[in-house]
């Protein structure tokens, strides 16, 4: 009694936790689309001139994801290293996929925004070489579109989706394609920054440090110095804030302006011996949110043309005569033909469709018919061993 009742609450156990997984993974689907909709909001919110009040918000929402997305891949990496299957989830699993979609982005992206709007300590995100920065960060956060590869499952139900087989070709196909666009996107954008290639970032850093030489030269003498302010209030509309031994000298806008209009990354911060210049980076920031937003719609109709397209075909050319020449091997009363698309009738899988039908299906048939010919013969035999006696009782 006692061992029926352990193994009754051993499988009520496993239900529970099969139970409690399966509403884990819609969790982690649900928030995966959410921080799908929280990346291209973040940069359409750049693109459309949202107030700084709900850009803040976005960029803290993407932290929270990027947290949330750390800790369940140190959990699954704990427990498939408690089980002794690391290099499995690693590479079969797609664990590598969970990492570069969290840890990297919480450390290098959301991490130091979120730094910066809840302790108010901005400026070290617009030091020098903040545009190269930017790149990279924005290259990185990229790497959040590739979560889309886990809600694939989210199709089964679509027409042709059902089979594991498609299911898994289209997962790999699609992982691939938009790991090779994220990667090359990340790799050229580091190997720009590193080696200084020429490119708008470079030319604005140039003009940048052009200022700041030709005002930093004119300090000696107060009256050219503050005529080089106001030629470069009417000529360089980016210059925002020049501060001279620690106190401003010229200010393009007031504090509340800055305040309600530049969010963390808005603006460079270049200081000088004995000055600091504040630059506005608006128009940079826009053009980056504007190439994200592309690179997002790609890969976005990247993933959905495999699902919704490559998914269905290779479903009608590989899946489905698998199927049912499966179905046929198996089942006795089974007798349905593969259709063979002419188009498709030199691949290989039809040319085995064919002799499936043109020959296994007839030996199917006779084999069938002799079978029952054999068993009539039999009940024919064994009727006249049977005494009319017992036939009529």
């Amino acid at each position: 009694m006692n061992r029926s009742d352990a193994t009754v609450r051993s499988a009520a156990g496993r239900v529970n936790g099969r139970a409690f997984g399966s509403v884990l993974e819609s969790l982690v689907i649900a928030v995966i689309l959410l921080v799908l909709v929280q990346t291209f909001l973040e940069d359409f919110a750049v693109l459309s001139g949202w107030n700084v009040d709900i850009r803040s918000k976005l960029l803290l929402a993407g932290f929270f994801f990027d947290l949330f997305f750390t800790i369940e891949f140190l959990i699954r990496l704990y427990n498939a290293l408690m089980e002794g299957r690391v290099g499995r989830y690693l590479t079969q699993e797609r664990g590598w996929i969970d990492f570069l979609a969290s840890i990297p982005l919480l450390m290098f992206n959301s991490g130091p925004f979120a730094l910066t709007l809840l302790t108010g300590q901005g400026v070290a995100l617009g030091l020098g070489g903040v545009l190269n920065l930017l790149k990279v960060i924005k290259a990185i956060r990229i790497a959040r579109i590739l979560r889309f590869l886990r809600i694939v499952k989210i199709f089964r139900r679509i027409k042709n989706v059902s089979s594991p087989m498609a299911q898994r070709h289209v997962a790999s196909i699609t992982a691939i394609s938009v790991t090779v666009l994220v990667l090359c996107l990340l790799f050229f954008t580091l190997f720009s920054s590193s080696t200084q290639l020429r490119g708008l970032d470079t030319a604005i850093s140039d003009q940048q440090e052009a200022i700041a030489d030709h005002l930093e030269q004119k300090t000696d003498d107060p009256a050219a110095f503050v005529q080089a302010l106001e030629t470069l209030q009417n000529t360089q509309t980016n210059l925002l804030i020049v501060k001279y031994r620690g106190q401003t000298v010229y200010s393009r806008y007031s504090d509340e302006t800055y305040a309600n209009t530049f969010a963390p990354g808005d603006y460079t911060y270049l200081p000088e011996e004995e000055l600091e210049l504040f630059f506005d980076q608006r128009p940079y920031v826009s053009q980056l949110a504007r190439e994200s937003v592309l690179f997002f719609i790609i890969v976005v109709l990247i993933v959905l043309a495999y699902l919704l397209i490559y998914s269905p075909h290779f479903a009608i050319t590989v899946s489905d005569p698998i199927h049912v020449m499966r179905r046929g091997l198996e089942e006795t009363d089974y007798n349905l033909e593969v259709k063979i698309p002419e188009r498709y009738e030199n691949d290989d899988v039809f040319e085995l469709a064919e002799l499936y039908n043109e020959k296994y299906l007839p030996l199917k048939d006779r084999t069938q018919n002799q079978q029952e010919s054999l068993l009539k013969l039999d009940l024919e035999e064994v009727s006249h061993l049977v005494p009319e006696e017992e036939e009529e009782s």
